[in-house]
């Protein structure tokens, strides 16, 4: 009796096993049949659409116009710096040419082809039973009435839209480029690629009724559904300004035989780049003929760097913001200060004896800036250094910007806070450092750096940006101090060079040696200058870096370009002087 019970429980166990393993397969069939059906019905609706739909017509694909991007100046006048110009392709249907070796002799007298051109257009033309040859893209109106002129039967045109930039390599660093990925043309680098959805737009399609034969119908219904063209965008760059930055940014380059460089302008009132210039810069319509593809990269955004003295504002606004020290707190400067194996001397290894904080700036004193770092603490520098916005991305309007790197301030050893303090063992983009001055120039508040001042879509419907302010950094007071300080610097230190007759300008120098990837530094420094004017009621703030300049110090390369571009900015605008 028992041995029955057992072997009845044994069988229902197995029968349950059974059917717990049939259901487990229907469940799977179920879910894989479920997932297919959301393949093909939801994910690939829009493709099989299509397809149905080539069965009972002929379709063809309506381009859209890439939207435009333009420049504004200081009266809202706009300036295309990213255009489409209407050109033509030449095709060849192979079929109807009657004699390759002359088509190809009649059109190198108006296209200039090489051998290689003349021979690859000779293969194309010799097929014979081939409908459709490209030869040439990209031609100009009086190139193609040339050719119709010669009127050689099997030769016909397309129009074709070229995206143009008329003003060369000016904005090169802004827009970017149209170009090939991969097999289709899209926006590289730049605004054309950040915002390339938007500016592409979305293709049209017509579609003509078929026969059940696969025939056209002449007089069939047709449905059209047209395209969108693509978003407008106009910029805060003033093209006045960007010309003579970028042409500023030029000279000091070329007369300091540095490698590069950058400059920006800014309006500390509410974050908006009036200009942007890099050095070396490229022609967006010859993109392709650069020597090295580096110089597409956007050093303003992208490219870190060691800021050097200018860092030690930072430092001062931290100190002064925390109570800790004031302009004229002193302390005595030895010339030298150890920490462990390692040791902090001043530029040239000068000694400055008792000094005040405001000639800490003013004499660039990295002993000095140890003081005022140490008199903050080190989890209060970190706080007021990230609450500047280094360490994080600022959320311009432009690819692959870099967040910097302030990974240093959590580095328990005490040489990486005296270190941090002058701009030496941390990385920023010059975007952030020019952005982290607009707060102290503004009062205080940092604001979010931007590009697009409005957009306007296909339909007309505009979109404009007034400005993001990020947080408050430091106390209105606590700002108009240190500007005092950075007015004190151009006036009786180091960078009296950056000075414009009749304004007071405040400002601070840097030179620091450039990293070596190995770690260590290199015989080669980034200068830089960064300032603000007027001093009261500032209303730009300048950067200017070079990189790897021949010459010693920031004052010397630098601050003479931020002193001309600052001193064109005032005069632009017509800035009442204040002195």
């Amino acid at each position: 009796m028992w041995r029955r019970r057992q072997m009845a429980q044994s069988q229902v166990k197995e029968d349950g096993a059974r059917l717990t393993m049939v259901a487990a397969l229907f469940f799977l069939m179920a879910l894989l049949i479920g997932s297919r059906l959301f393949y093909l019905q939801v994910l690939k609706h829009s493709f099989y659409e299509a397809e149905a739909r080539k069965q009972h017509g002929e379709a063809e694909l309506v381009e859209a116009k890439r939207g435009l991007i333009y420049s504004l100046d200081r009266n809202n006048k706009d300036f295309a710096i990213a255009d489409n110009r209407e050109l033509y392709l030449l095709f060849a249907v192979p079929c109807e040419i009657k004699d390759a070796t002359t088509t190809i002799n009649k059109l190198s007298s108006i296209l200039e082809l090489n051998p290689e051109e003349k021979l690859k257009i000779w293969l194309q033309l010799k097929k014979e039973n081939d409908p459709y040859e490209p030869l040439r893209h990209y031609l100009k109106e009086e190139e193609k009435k040339k050719i119709e002129e010669l009127k050689i039967a099997g030769l016909n045109f397309l129009p074709e839209v070229k995206r143009f930039y008329p003003d060369n390599n000016i904005f090169s660093h802004i827009t970017g480029f149209v170009g090939f990925k991969g097999e289709e043309l899209a926006g590289r680098y730049g605004l054309e690629e950040f915002f390339e959805k938007e500016l592409k737009g979305a293709l049209g399609e017509i579609i003509w009724e078929k026969d059940p034969a696969g025939r056209l119908i002449g007089s069939g219904e047709f449905n059209l559904q047209p395209a969108q063209d693509g978003t407008d965008i106009y910029l805060n760059i003033d093209r006045q300004i960007q010309f003579k930055t970028c042409g500023i940014l030029a000279e000091a380059v070329a007369k300091s035989k540095a490698e590069g460089g950058v400059a920006i302008v800014q309006d500390p009132n509410n974050g908006a780049i009036l200009a942007l210039c890099n050095e070396p810069n490229f022609d967006p319509n010859n993109y392709g003929q650069v020597e090295n593809i580096g110089v597409y990269t956007n050093q303003a955004v992208v490219s870190l760097y060691e800021p050097g003295s200018i860092f030690k504002a930072i430092t001062m606004a931290a100190a002064l913001e925390s109570g800790v020290v004031g302009p004229e707190t002193t302390y005595e400067d030895k010339g030298v200060l150890f920490f462990d194996k390692d040791k902090v001397t001043n530029a040239g290894n000068k000694v400055y004896g008792w000094q005040t904080m405001t000639q800490v700036l003013e004499n660039s004193i990295n002993t000095g800036a140890v003081f005022a770092a140490q008199k903050t603490g080190r989890s209060n520098f970190k706080k007021y250094v990230k609450d500047f916005g280094f360490g994080s991305v600022t959320g311009i309007e432009l690819p692959g910007e870099a967040k910097g790197d302030v990974a240093a301030l959590d580095k328990k050893g005490d040489i990486y806070l005296a270190t941090n303090s002058f701009g030496q063992g941390l990385a920023v983009t010059p975007i952030q450092m020019i952005s982290a001055f607009s707060a102290i120039a503004n009062g205080g508040t940092l604001w979010k750096p931007w590009l697009i001042k409005k957009t306007v879509n296909f339909e007309g419907q505009t979109e404009e940006d007034k400005g993001e302010k990020v947080r408050r950094v430091i106390s209105e007071q606590t700002a108009n101090i240190l500007k005092a300080m950075l007015v004190s610097v151009v006036e009786n230190g180091h960078a009296k060079v950056a000075q414009v007759k009749g304004y007071f300008v405040g400002g601070k120098t840097g030179t620091a040696q450039i990293p070596a990837p190995s770690g260590g530094y290199l015989n080669a420094y980034n200068h830089s200058f960064v300032g603000f004017a007027p001093a009261i009621n500032s209303r730009f703030v300048v950067l200017v870096k070079i990189t790897n300049p021949q010459a010693l110090y920031a004052e010397s390369t630098a601050a003479p370009a931020f002193a001309e571009i600052m001193g064109f900015l005032l005069n632009y605008y017509q800035i009442a002087t204040e002195r």
